[in-house]
């Protein structure tokens, strides 16, 4: 792969580096408190959800407890960032714009439902009030995007 912008050292330095959690040598998706994280093991960590054992709040879980390791939310762990969408607030992992998946669904289903008035139309209101709602949005995201790259 022929890079213009950067040689394959700098690329190298720039975007890879060890996962702190998995260890394997990936594309960097971002610094934690605990060092360098990957995508999947960002993924899994801020999808991971429940009574954090620091503050025993109920929220998100993508930090380890020094020592043990047993996760814990983003304050206890001393992240400088948040994981909440910009929209609706919910903490969990945040796709363009800082929109949770749901937030981004609702707005890929809209746009998709469209009457075009900017609105939904009224026959199909039931049906995207079932698809925003379900258990995993990104399962909906991912089916949208299957859709839309198979041909017609």
């Amino acid at each position: 792969m022929t890079r213009t912008y950067a040689t394959g050292e700098q690329y190298e330095r720039r975007y890879m580096a060890e996962c702190c959690r998995c260890g394997r040598r990936r594309h960097k998706a971002g610094t934690w408190p605990d060092g360098y994280v990957c995508r999947t093991c960002s993924d899994r960590a801020v999808r991971t959800r429940g009574i954090c054992p620091g503050c025993g709040q109920d929220r998100a879980l993508p930090g380890l407890r020094p020592g043990d390791g047993v996760p814990i939310c983003t304050t206890c762990a001393g992240f400088s960032r948040t994981f909440d969408c910009s929209r609706c607030g919910f903490e969990g992992k945040l796709l363009g714009g800082r929109l949770c998946e749901r937030c981004t669904l609702s707005d890929r289903l809209t746009a998709l439902l469209d009457d075009g008035t900017g609105r939904i139309r009224p026959a199909l209101v039931p049906l995207f009030n079932l698809l925003v709602a379900m258990e995993k949005p990104g399962s909906g995201l991912a089916w949208l995007a299957m859709r839309r790259s198979q041909p017609a």
